[in-house]
């Protein structure tokens, strides 16, 4: 028998109260859920490798256009020097809606004209030379058409009245010098000279003129990442180190044949001239011509590889 159609007010704020609980828990499933599998397919991405906090915990956020938002929105806590670089980046600590990681700020912006250099044992005249901290986001960008994900997210941002560019930290990484120094050798040589050859093929077409040990990281799992770019793209069309390229990943080799022109200018048009694009592009065809006449000459077989899988942790590796 139905005694009233209408339910007490205590009742019904236990009812809500409850229904609040279990849809607060289901919430809170579901994110932690969702945290995790966009930390697995970082890992799919990045061989292992997942964004980092400052504790060594992975960021509740982990695609690109997420972190790119959090570069561009979240509070700087804090800012240090970096002992190394000629540029004086400085290391920043962003914090946002709880999440706190670290980013190198880069703000050079230096011009010159007619800039003689020697790079690989040859003399290059640059017409137009640049050092610039908008070029680690267009290094970013392309690398992500190329489809390598070995840049990390960066994207522009002042800091203090200065104009610059934040790149996310690679936590639990250290630089190729500091490896020599070490006297670390990678447990795996033939991968490790198969990425390299991947950053042989990625500074030519970017016209690196400051390649060096120092511009190349290593995660806890031996993987190769390209930093500061600063001193890449501009207008020259030669390649800069032809014959460091022995060798090529098939899908970069793929993606490099038929890398599409009109979405390569409107993905770089915010950070490059159009005359630094066409630069680009030409240097692009120098290298697939490289390539192929390698492959005349060797076959397929001989130049085109599949990057070995990680196998080993390195020594400095965040557990």
């Amino acid at each position: 028998m139905r005694v009233s159609g209408r339910i007490p007010r205590y009742a019904a704020a236990l009812a809500l109260g409850l229904g609040l609980l279990g849809a607060a828990t289901v919430a809170g499933a579901q994110t932690s859920e969702m945290a995790s599998r966009k930390t697995v397919l970082a890992e799919q991405r990045f061989e292992g490798y997942v964004w980092l906090d400052p504790d060594g915990q992975p960021l509740p956020f982990q695609s690109d256009e997420a972190i790119e938002e959090f570069l561009r929105t979240a509070t700087v806590e804090s800012i240090e020097k970096i002992p190394t670089g000629v540029t004086r980046p400085k290391k920043v600590l962003l914090t946002l809606n709880g999440a706190r990681a670290h980013a190198a700020f880069k703000y050079v912006e230096e011009k010159k004209k007619n800039v003689n250099q020697v790079i690989a044992g040859k003399r290059h005249t640059f017409r137009e030379w640049r050092d610039s901290h908008i070029y680690d986001v267009a290094a970013y960008h392309l690398d992500r058409l190329l489809e390598l994900d070995r840049v990390p997210p960066a994207a522009p941002r002042k800091i203090k009245r200065t104009q610059g560019s934040l790149k996310i930290w690679i936590e639990g990484s250290i630089n190729d010098k500091t490896r020599r120094d070490r006297e670390l050798e990678p447990p795996d040589v033939f991968r490790w000279n198969q990425q390299r050859q991947i950053m042989h093929v990625f500074d030519n077409l970017v016209a690196n003129r400051d390649s060096n040990l120092g511009n190349t990281l290593i995660d806890g799992n031996w993987r190769l990442w390209f930093i500061d770019c600063g001193r890449c793209f501009g207008t020259t069309e030669a390649l800069l180190y032809p014959e460091s390229i022995a060798y090529c990943e098939r899908g970069l080799w793929q993606v490099l044949q038929n890398l599409d022109e009109a979405k390569l200018r409107e993905r770089l048009d915010p950070y490059l001239t159009r005359y630094e694009i066409d630069a680009l592009l030409v240097r692009r065809d120098k290298v697939v011509e490289r390539i192929q006449t390698l492959i005349d000459e060797l076959g397929e077989e001989r130049v085109l590889f599949d990057l070995r899988p990680p196998s080993v942790r390195a020594p400095w590796a965040v557990e």
